[in-house]
């Protein structure tokens, strides 16, 4: 309750404008990350919808999917820095994705805002019997083959951390975003696999099971459920939604753009806030500014040290 109650006081205080507005000369062209369908493009879509209605900007938002939105990034670092092209993804691809690129760089981009947090944890399937993280040691202790459904590379590293510190082997299913981890785990693909969010339906209908939270507390829809590091894993997978732009955005703009999208997080009737509690639980997570490029930086600086000791 404490953290959701300073985090409605941030963004209270962010959602006044700290500088005279701001208006595009024309469309804000908003580029989406990931596929259609999924929470990222429904989130964007959305909050796109809502800052034309509130600002009257028009915002034209376009789906260019690929490499946990690395495809998206590199198209945008090469654009104006005038705020009129805006990428939508995930943190990760600022802060991890990188190290897999020849052609990106943390230093590449404008971090605008988060808009919200993900509920990330290990997710099987109900008719497996599994409730907890000693369920999967037992099972692939018993010879069973263990399956992880993973969208990127940094979750399957996290699975390959997981799978060591539990002591067995895991095979990796790569998949096309977290709503192909879901299919492949309901088609029986794979019989283990990370949710970032999007698998609360299936949750709540008895499909799938959650094992244990990946975030650094446990998820919403399973507060009894250990944390990974609880369990032994010293492992964070969680994320948030980022709307970011080219580097050297000026400053006006970028606050701007960010406070807009406060004032629509900050109200209890937007579509956007709403289908955030919904979907991520328990409410907007908005960091801005300098704040924000402290964060990617510094959660770029950690992951690299996470994969140089998943390679010792």
């Amino acid at each position: 309750m404490k953290k959701t109650l300073m985090m409605t006081a941030a963004l209270s205080l962010l959602a006044a404008p700290a500088f005279a507005e701001w208006n595009p000369d024309g469309p804000i062209r908003l580029w989406i990350g990931y596929g259609a369908g999924g929470g990222t493009d429904v989130q964007g879509r959305t909050l796109a919808k809502e800052i034309e209605a509130l600002r009257g900007w028009k915002v034209l938002p376009e789906n260019k999917a690929g490499e946990d939105g690395t495809v998206m990034s590199a198209q945008l670092k090469g654009e104006a820095a005038d705020g009129q092209t805006l990428g939508f993804a995930i943190t990760t691809t600022y802060d991890f994705a990188p190290m897999n690129s020849d052609n990106l760089s943390p230093e590449d981009f404008t971090y605008i805002t988060t808009t919200a947090g993900s509920q990330m944890a290990v997710l099987a399937r109900a008719e497996s019997g599994w409730q907890s993280l000693e369920d999967l040691k037992a099972a692939a202790d018993a010879g069973e083959q263990i399956v992880w459904a993973n969208w990127g590379t940094q979750v399957e590293a996290g699975a390959e951390i997981v799978a060591r510190a539990l002591g067995i082997t895991v095979n990796h299913l790569r998949t096309k975003g977290g709503k192909g981890a879901l299919n492949a785990l309901v088609s029986m693909d794979a019989n283990v696999g990370w949710g970032g969010g999007v698998q609360k339906p299936l949750v709540e209908a008895g499909v799938l099971n959650i094992l244990a939270s990946a975030e650094t507390t446990p998820v919403a829809l399973a507060p009894e459920k250990p944390t990974l590091k609880d369990a032994g894993v010293d492992l964070n997978l969680g994320y948030q939604y980022i709307i970011t732009a080219p580097a050297g955005l000026p400053d006006e703009i970028r606050d701007e753009i960010a406070g807009v999208v406060a004032e629509i997080l900050n109200n209890p009737e937007s579509e956007t806030r709403q289908f955030i509690e919904k979907q991520y639980p328990p409410a907007p997570i908005v960091t801005q500014g300098a704040a924000l490029r402290e964060q990617i930086l510094t959660t770029y600086d950690a992951n690299v040290d996470m994969m140089k000791a998943l390679a010792e």
